[in-house]
């Protein structure tokens, strides 16, 4: 898999510490998903893999180790991942680790690699067997945990992986990215799908009838917060409606509306009140967002934001009840403090 262009700056980082020498038994990369950390995993573990990396640290591509990679075979390289999508992943499936790393590398002082994707999907158990894994990391072994929900992983875990933190390329970077990838409207998917590229790149590609209502409902989403501040429509409705859309994704919409919001109504109140924020996450709906900012409450704002981050943490992590989560939101975006007009 090839490196993408938002990810050179973490990508030079590691080559760098491994012309030094100095790279750590246990690598956790962190940030949303669809932005291609596991696109960024595959790269480098070619490239540990590579017995003749190129200049820039890439994979060659051509010799035994990288056809062997590329084949599905190579003996050095061993991905954890769920069973099942969306499943847990085992104790068993970490317990498989230690066979392999007490065996030396195929290659003379050559690495291994374990990438483990996601690492929050580990059970309890499993959480405990790796943590012994890394209490005694094996010479020349390079394990790569990917995670979108680093708060999640158990504490000792986390202190025992050197973190590798991947964010939402800028607007334009992205766009021009999908763009490349023959996307029409390629802005309109990468707001859908709340900055994230591949994320992007798959909903527009997708022919499922479920994907593809996607834009309309994203196009429907802030006339129905206006309509919840006028009352015209019910925040228990609107919760059962958005519950069957995907509800970490209709939060995520909202965190970024609420997020230019409050750019736009901080901005209103400095002395360049008629510019437009240096960066906006939705900027085809500066309009509505700026009526919106005129309506509420700075503070009041602020304090919503935290409450969404918290919504989305426990719909990403937990079993908990989706409807009443959503119900909880909007309840209170019906009686976020207004500003007087």
């Amino acid at each position: 898999m090839s490196l993408l262009p938002w990810q050179t700056v973490q990508w030079q980082q590691l080559v760098e510490r491994r012309r030094q020498g100095k790279l750590p038994h246990a690598i956790l990369l962190c940030g949303p998903a669809g932005i291609g950390k596991h696109q960024f995993a595959e790269h480098f573990s070619a490239s540990l893999l590579c017995n003749k990396p190129s200049d820039d640290g890439s994979a060659c591509g051509q010799c035994r180790s990288c056809l062997l990679l590329q084949s599905g075979n190579h003996p050095d390289m061993v991905r954890i991942e769920p069973e099942e999508a969306g499943k847990a992943i085992k104790v068993e499936q970490v317990r498989s680790l230690s066979n392999f790393t007490v065996l030396s590398a195929h290659v003379v002082d050559g690495y291994k690699v374990v990438l483990l994707d996601p690492a929050e999907n580990m059970n309890q158990a499993a959480a405990n067997s790796l943590l012994k894994t890394l209490e005694e990391p094996a010479k020349n072994t390079i394990l790569l945990l990917l995670t979108s929900h680093p708060q999640s992983l158990l504490a000792t875990i986390r202190s025992r992986c050197q973190r590798l933190d991947f964010i939402n390329p800028d607007h334009n970077t992205a766009s021009a990215w999908l763009q490349s990838q023959q996307v029409s409207q390629a802005e309109q998917w990468l707001e859908i799908a709340r900055g994230a590229p591949l994320e992007a790149l798959q909903l527009s590609n997708s022919v499922e009838k479920e994907d593809k209502d996607i834009a309309k409902h994203y196009a429907t989403g802030l006339d129905t917060l206006e309509a919840l501040l006028t009352r015209q429509q019910d925040p228990l409705s609107v919760a059962s409606a958005w519950q069957k859309t995907n509800s970490l994704r209709v939060v995520g919409w909202l965190t970024n509306w609420v997020m230019d919001i409050i750019r736009l109504a901080s901005l209103a109140t400095s002395a360049n009140s008629e510019q437009k924020p240096p960066y906006m996450a939705c900027p085809s709906q500066l309009s509505r967002l700026n009526g919106l900012a005129a309506q509420l409450d700075l503070d009041g704002l602020h304090g919503y934001l935290e409450r969404l981050y918290e919504t989305s943490r426990l719909l990403g992590t937990t079993q908990a009840n989706q409807q009443l989560l959503l119900e909880e939101i909007l309840i209170r975006w019906t009686v976020l403090p207004k500003n007087r007009l």
